[in-house]
């Protein structure tokens, strides 16, 4: 039987990093939380690589986007080519329809690896997704209510 018990106290911090293209890197750090026993994120930080994203892959990518969450929520995005405005390396994502207020503040993306980072308006990282190998991207974004996991599908809703 599972037990609802909290974590026992302690530091139990963790820091992932994963590397994205040409020296890029992404490092997210978190902790187990004390109350709920759930490994919760606490930071990180991002870094573009100084190689440019594939341009076939960046090509590919161009287009309507759906992302959603396991609360149906979800934002339809279009990827352009345009560049993201004070933004260095980031491209437009510009909402087309119905977008979630949690979803509301992704203004970019960019190429990363095999996966795409999505940035607010300012080129800030909100979300990091990896290729799931059928067509789609899996990952997290950054909303009001921390950390969602998220899928960036082709298409809009």
């Amino acid at each position: 039987m599972a037990s609802n018990a909290p974590a026992a106290p302690g530091n139990f911090g963790q820091s992932q990093q994963t590397a994205f293209g040409s020296n890029g890197m992404a490092t997210t750090n978190s902790q187990i939380d004390p109350n709920t026993g759930q490994r919760v994120v606490t930071g990180g930080s991002f870094s573009v690589g100084t190689a440019p994203a594939s341009p076939a892959m960046t090509n590919a990518m161009i287009g309507n986007w759906t992302l959603s969450d396991s609360y149906a929520r979800n934002c339809t995005l279009s990827f352009s080519v345009t560049p993201l405005a004070g933004a260095s390396g980031a491209l437009q994502a510009t909402p087309s329809g119905f977008c979630s207020n949690e979803f509301s503040a992704l203004a970019g993306w960019m190429v990363a690896g095999n996966g795409v980072v999505l940035t607010d308006a300012s080129g800030q990282l909100r979300g990091q997704l990896v290729a799931d190998n059928a067509g789609a991207y899996l990952g997290t974004v950054n909303t009001m209510f921390g950390p969602t996991t998220v899928k960036l599908s082709r298409g809009g809703v």
